[in-house]
């Protein structure tokens, strides 16, 4: 299912020289610089100091706390992000990080401050652009949850996934070219999500790891009530540019638990946002308030439903249940009886999440 994800790439430079450590060993008052003990809390310091517009920041790691090149990836996924240490005494180092920010963060902080002046032509395209959408979705003063939908769908509408080189063609991995050009590679759809995410007053941020052991980024959303969910529209258009049997799985990974998340990706669980919620709950999209989608306590009551709706009319509908392996290791006979009991010829399409099987039918 993720044929298509392409490893993000993300740069991470390493600076050392002595000249400049010494230079920013004098220039800051250290005893005034934030202290931070673990991956996690530095995660969200730098993602905390890039969204009030810092792009420069000293910290001291504490506690033997050093971070490699791999693990600055992830530290800050929505960034190129160069790490100047600059002294150490194998207890406490100094370290200046310096954040140079994709599109999609330079025109969330503009919109919500309201100075553009600071934005390059390229950006103020993307601006226009993206203050248009946040501008209509606002409008429309949806709760949380509909209005991330409403961003998803919107950059799912107006990009299509690509891959290449992304050391000559930067814009696949940014907001730019999910919006403007039509196309982009995964952090582009997560760079696009979190900006509007953003300028739509939704607290969201992007996490990276793998997806079926292929580097992968996407975003996270934390709601009012502290619950945080995974949001991977990647995976949602995936599913769209898919023939027979693709639209459900558009949902699939839209405020999905860690029990749902982990089947297919992976991640570095100190890096995670805290309250992540570990279960289906009544957020998830299989919830029942789509219309062509429902979850159901077992097997036969989700059976029976999707014959019903076909019956009724509809001409696809998916159902979300506890696994249960003769089911699933019979789809024919499912398949046979939903036809039977619908008076419909139709197609079934059956996957397996975890300790959860999904049914979808489809009229052929």
């Amino acid at each position: 299912m993720f044929k298509k994800f392409f490893a993000a790439v993300i740069i991470a430079v390493f600076l050392s020289s002595l000249q400049i450590a010494f230079a920013a060993n004098n220039y800051y008052d250290w005893s005034k610089i934030k202290h931070i003990s673990s991956k996690s809390e530095l995660a969200h310091y730098l993602e905390s100091q890039s969204r009030a517009g810092q792009t420069v920041i000293p910290v001291i790691l504490t506690n033997g706390l050093s971070i490699n090149i791999h693990e600055a990836i992830n530290i800050c996924p929505g960034s190129r992000l160069m790490q100047e240490i600059v002294s150490s005494d194998g207890q406490n180092t100094r370290v200046v990080y310096t954040l140079k920010e994709y599109p999609g963060t330079r025109v969330a902080n503009a919109y919500l401050n309201g100075d553009t002046a600071w934005l390059s032509q390229d950006e103020m395209q993307l601006y226009k652009v993206a203050k248009e959408i946040a501008d209509k979705i606002n409008k429309a003063d949806e709760k949380e949850s509909p209005t991330a939908m409403s961003i998803y769908f919107e950059i799912m509408k107006r990009a299509s996934y690509v891959s290449g080189n992304m050391d000559h063609q930067p814009r696949f991995v940014t907001a730019m070219e999910a919006l403007i050009d039509g196309k982009a590679n995964c952090q582009g759809y997560s760079d696009a999500f979190y900006m509007l995410g953003r300028m739509c007053g939704l607290n969201v941020s992007r996490m990276g790891g793998t997806a079926n052991g292929n580097p992968h980024e996407w975003n996270t959303i934390t709601y009012g009530d502290g619950k945080t969910y995974f949001i991977d529209v990647t995976a949602g258009d995936d599913a769209i540019t898919k023939s027979n049997g693709g639209k459900e799985f558009m949902y699939i990974y839209f405020n999905a638990p860690v029990e749902i998340m982990q089947v297919t990706h992976s991640w570095d669980r100190s890096f995670e946002p805290p309250n992540l919620q570990p279960s289906v709950d009544f957020r998830y999209s299989y919830s029942g308030i789509w219309s062509d989608l429902a979850r159901t306590t077992n097997a036969d009551a989700g059976i029976n439903l999707v014959a019903e709706k076909l019956k009724a009319g509809r001409k696809w509908f998916s159902v979300m249940t506890p696994l249960e392996e003769k089911y699933f290791t019979n789809s024919q006979d499912v398949a046979n009886y939903i036809s039977k009991q619908s008076g419909k010829n139709i197609h079934l399409n059956t996957r397996k999440y975890g300790k959860y099987m999904f049914f979808t039918a489809h009229l052929r």
